[in-house]
């Protein structure tokens, strides 16, 4: 990586296993897991923009990931669990803002298809808000994940996105073109949205008993426009016309829809406690990295940002249990802690790197 937010340039090859990051605050922990994981959609995963990105005083930043390479132990030496090695190099130019992606030193003929080649799995203390913030932190989370794993469904949700710009600005004679796009593309969308909500639905519940929850836990896809289908959606689009081209924006269809998290029947949301927060969205973490296991046959790079805070010590014990699982199934654990006394029994057996001001040392 080279001129990457606040870190020294480096070149750096991760342990089989993983291992423990240690060093203060501020000096770079979370900045290294944005630098391994910026390959998986070419962004940010904290919402951060490009320019952001670039270290003070650079013109752009240079990331490549190896990922696939096996070790003698058969695990994964790099993020991603292939065992075809494969080069995923993006050179950004603050300049003109222009992005280069590579894979195996070609551009890939559509973006798309470089999603996913990278893979990995970020917990922290941040992610309470997956569950605490707006519906739209959960279709983002949900549209991620969907890019990553169905092919297709990043080509659909662009198309969805373009013509829900166009439809409040058209003439009156265009918009029922761009609601016939808004019908068609947004049905795949909510499709698969659901789809992966009623397959992992029992899931999200095992992982949230299993970190401690007493109640009963219920992960739903719900929609304003019920059986999702075309012809339903196009006369909701239809019925809504007037009023949403006098507002300026679309009032039906999946950009409006919810990935509802409930227990006992009540918005965790809205009644859920800090603890029953952060234990859901744990669980969703987890999830992604079954999705990703179940799609590849691999596991994902599971990266620990301080993860292990604010959690009570039944819900740290077993959240601690789970990674444990998650290792011994070879998956790679990539963990960052403040201080050693921070690092917890579960991966206590991995080697020790250090990061200060930026620069990483194995």
């Amino acid at each position: 990586m080279r001129s990457f937010r606040n870190l020294a340039d480096a070149d750096l090859e991760l342990p089989d296993a993983g291992c423990v990051v240690v060093g203060p605050n501020g000096h770079g922990k979370t900045s290294l897991f944005e630098a391994l994981l910026y390959g998986e959609i070419f962004r940010s995963y904290r919402g951060a923009g490009d320019r952001e990105l670039v270290r003070f005083g650079a013109d752009g930043f240079w990331v490549q990931v190896s990922v696939g390479a096996v070790g003698d132990s058969g695990r994964s030496l790099s993020p991603g669990g292939s065992r075809q090695v494969r080069d995923v190099t993006v050179g950004y130019d603050a300049r003109t803002r222009a992005k280069r992606v590579t894979v195996d030193g070609a551009e890939p003929e559509r973006l798309s298809d470089a999603i996913g080649i990278v893979r990995g799995v970020v917990l922290s203390p941040t992610d309470v808000r997956l569950v605490a913030g707006s519906p739209r932190e959960r279709r983002h989370f949900l549209d991620v994940l969907l890019a990553i794993t169905v092919r297709g469904y990043v080509g659909e949700l662009a198309k969805y996105r373009r013509a829900l710009r166009h439809r409040v600005r058209s003439s009156a004679a265009d918009v029922e073109t761009w609601e016939h796009v808004l019908a068609e593309s947004g049905a795949k969308v909510a499709r698969t949205r659901q789809a992966w909500a009623e397959r992992w639905a029992a899931r999200y519940a095992q992982h949230c008993v299993a970190m401690g929850e007493s109640g009963e836990p219920e992960l739903g896809y719900v929609t304003r426009v019920e059986g999702g289908g075309v012809h339903v959606l196009r006369e909701a689009l239809a019925g809504s016309r007037e009023k949403d081209l006098a507002r300026g924006r679309t009032s039906v269809g999946p950009h409006r829809d919810e990935l509802r998290l409930t227990l006992d029947g009540r918005s965790l949301r809205t009644y859920g406690s800090a603890g029953q927060q952060r234990t859901a969205a744990l669980a969703l973490r987890l999830l992604k990295a079954e999705t990703l296991r179940e799609l590849t046959g691999e596991p994902a790079t599971i990266c620990l940002d301080d993860a292990f805070a604010e959690l009570d010590e039944m819900r740290s014990r077993r959240l601690g249990l789970l990674i444990e699982l998650l290792a011994g199934d070879g998956a790679q654990v990539i963990a960052a802690v403040p201080k050693e006394s921070d690092v917890p029994e579960a991966i206590a057996s991995l080697p020790r790197w250090r990061i200060r001001s930026g620069r990483v040392e194995a």
